[in-house]
Formats: C-alpha cells, structure tokens, sequence
C-alpha cells in the first residue's frame, strides 16, 4: 500500500507540472494590440533614414564673394603730433590763459611771464643805437672835413686815415647796437607763451606767480593734436611675410573697433612697418594713421585692430556650420529641388570667421543644410527654412555627431 501511494504521489505532481511548464514551451503568437506600435516604429525609424518622412532642416545658399583675409590683434591709439611746453626763459607767470583740456588754435596765447626787465633792457639798448647813430654822424663829418683840408695840403693822409677808421669803428658799433636789440626782441617775445600748433590742453602744470625756469624738466603744459591720430600694433614675426606681400601689392587697410564691440569706429592705412624684429618677443611693431575728424578715439586708448592680409576674390563660400567631416572627408549636404540631400565633397581653401572658401565640389547658388544634418545621409527627404540671421550660433554638436556616426 505504501508503494501504491508513492506512485500516485509521483504521478500527482508530474500532472502539476506539465500543466504549467507545457504552454511555455509552445511558441508565442504576437500580439494585436503591441505589434502595431513596434511596425510603426520600425517604418518611421525607416523613413528617417530612406528618405520617407521629411526632416526639418535650416538651409543657406552658397555664395560668390570677396573674402577678405584678416589678422586681429591689440592696438593702441598714439597721438602723431604732442608739444611739450617749456618756458625759454627764466621769469614769473604773470597770466594764464588756457585751462585743463581747453581745446586751442595756432598762435594762441597760453601763459604770460613777466617782460619788465627785459622790456627795461630794450630801451636801453635802443637809446645806446641812437646814441651811436649821433656819433657817427660826427664822424663822418671830422671825415669829410679831414679830406677837405688834405687836398689844400693843411691835413696829412695820416689825419684823413685816423678820421675814416673811428667813422668805421661807429659803423660797426651800431651793428652790433641792432644785434642787440634783436636779441632784446627775441627775448621779449619769449615772455609770451604761444600754442605752437592747435590741439587739446591736457594739465596745466604752474600759475600765475610761479617761477619758471629753463632749467625746470617738467613742462608747464602739454598740447595734442586729437586728429588725425595713429594707431600701433605689434605682430608675430611669423606672420610679417604673408603682411609684407600685400602691402607690396596693394594698400593694406586697417580696421578700428573697441574692445569686445563689432561695430568699426575707424579706418586707415598700413604705413609704417618697423625696420626690425624685436628678439625679446618676437614681434614687430606696425602703425597705421586714422583721420579720427569725429573725435572717436583718444590718445592710449586701447583698440582691437583688423589688419586685412589679402583677399579672396569671387570665392565660392559656404557658412563654416555647414561643413561636415566623414570617412570620405570634408563634405555638405547639398539639397536638390526634389527636396531630398546627398553627401556632396568639397575641398576648402579657407575659412575666415564664420565663413568656409570653397575650392571645388559646389557651384553659386547651391542649397546647402546648416542645421538639422544629425540624422540626415544620402536620400533623405528634408523640409527646409530660412537661414538663422547669425548661423554662427549654431553649436557643432551635429557636425561633431555626424562625424562619429560617418565613422
């Protein structure tokens, strides 16, 4: 008996177990309600990459331009005409007629010193010249006189002699008195301090009862003429040829922008090239005159210069966003007028800022994507839009992406 229930025990449970284990044996048949959606999903993910559904892309048109070639560095505005002033004459200031960064023309007065010994020194002069004046035509007349009676035989030629050198000794004597006296003139007109040119005051450095002296190695004021100016920059010495080669060819212009701004305030032209490199930092110095007539910039004022190399003209040019890098190398999605995009190749001669030069692969007037490229490949069909108004800001997240999935 107990064998007999042991077997209907073993029996029990194999029933239990096929009646469990059997239906996961047998295959399963797919489901109405989940087949669908994962159809759907592999046909879209189809459409994506054959060219079915259309992909929202950003396009631009390539364009035929002049390209001009730049190197941007740090400048600094210097004034090309300064005057320092200095007396040249010991005296007191007596009057000042200019005043901290007062604006002035040529010829005027600025500061007057005091001119009464000078003027005192003058006069006696004068009356010294007047004087000798008399004297002479004294001497003169003991001359005639003297040869009057020679030709009667009553004087000797020794009188005649003697009368002819004291008339030329009082000829001399007023020379030197007109020397004197504009000596006298010069040194009076030292005593009124002129602008020399016209510019900008900048600290009047004395007032009225100082004394300033010749001797002194500070100046009493300083003008600068605020236009034109100069600015000067320092470039790499690596980069002196390709600069050297267009200024040979052409004026090189040079831009002027403040710091961290686009807009340029001013312009000019590259005219001086420093004769040679300094060793310490390998660099040379360039300047550049600027007619600043608006009064933009101001003397050690710190600038960004563009200084133009050369110029790519009628360049076939793309957005820099556009290019892409693959397997193949450097290429575009180029867009046909079906609305569908192929890997186009294309060989750069440059890129400039935000701008790629295009030596072959594209012609003008091609439709290129410069964003949306992630998950685009050859046959896809794209919906396009206008370019952004600055498609420099556009990240590189889809070309670095594009160019992992090419890999």
């Amino acid at each position: 008996m107990k064998r007999i229930g042991l077997l209907l025990g073993a029996a029990f449970i194999l029933g239990i177990g096929s009646f469990v284990v059997y239906p996961r044996l047998l295959p399963r048949s797919p489901s109405p309600v989940s087949g669908a959606p994962l159809a759907d999903a592999s046909s879209a993910v189809s459409k994506g990459h054959k060219g079915g559904g259309a992909a929202s892309v950003v396009v631009a048109s390539v364009k035929s331009e002049n390209v001009p070639v730049t190197k941007t560095v740090v400048g600094t505005i210097e004034p090309i005409d300064t005057v320092a002033i200095k007396p040249q004459i010991d005296g007191i200031v007596v009057e000042t007629e200019v005043t901290d960064g007062q604006v002035v023309k040529s010829g005027d007065v600025l500061l007057r010193l005091d001119d009464r010994a000078i003027r005192a020194m003058l006069d006696k002069d004068q009356a010294l010249l007047a004087k000798d004046q008399a004297s002479l035509v004294a001497a003169n007349l003991d001359l005639q006189s003297a040869m009057d009676l020679q030709k009667r035989s009553v004087d000797t030629n020794q009188q005649v002699y003697q009368a002819d050198a004291a008339a030329k000794v009082l000829q001399a004597t007023i020379a030197m008195d007109k020397a004197q006296i504009s000596a006298d003139q010069v040194q009076l007109s030292y005593t009124i301090i002129a602008a020399p040119m016209g510019g900008r005051v900048g600290v009047v450095n004395t007032s009225v009862g100082n004394l300033v002296r010749t001797a002194d190695t500070s100046s009493l004021l300083t003008i600068i003429r605020m236009a034109p100016l100069r600015v000067a920059f320092t470039i790499a010495e690596r980069d002196l040829p390709g600069l050297r080669a267009a200024v040979a060819n052409h004026p090189t212009p040079v831009e002027i922008k403040l710091p961290g701004q686009k807009e340029t305030i001013a312009s000019g032209t590259l005219n001086f090239i420093d004769s040679s490199v300094d060793t310490s930092t390998g660099t040379v110095v360039m300047k550049a005159d600027l007619a600043n007539t608006d009064g933009a910039l101001w003397p050690g004022q710190y600038v960004t210069a563009v200084v133009e190399l050369t110029v790519h003209k009628n360049a076939t040019t793309v957005p820099l966003v556009a290019i892409q890098q693959g397997n193949d190398g450097t290429f575009v999605f180029l867009v046909h007028p079906d609305k569908s995009v192929a890997k186009q190749n294309v060989t750069l001669t440059d890129t400039v800022g935000d701008t790629a030069v295009i030596a072959s692969g594209l012609e003008p007037g091609d439709q290129v994507v410069v964003d949306g490229q992630l998950h685009l490949q050859d046959g896809s069909l794209v919906q396009t839009g206008s370019p952004a108004a600055d498609v420099d800001s556009h990240n590189s997240t889809g070309r670095a992406d594009t160019r992992e999935a090419a890999k």
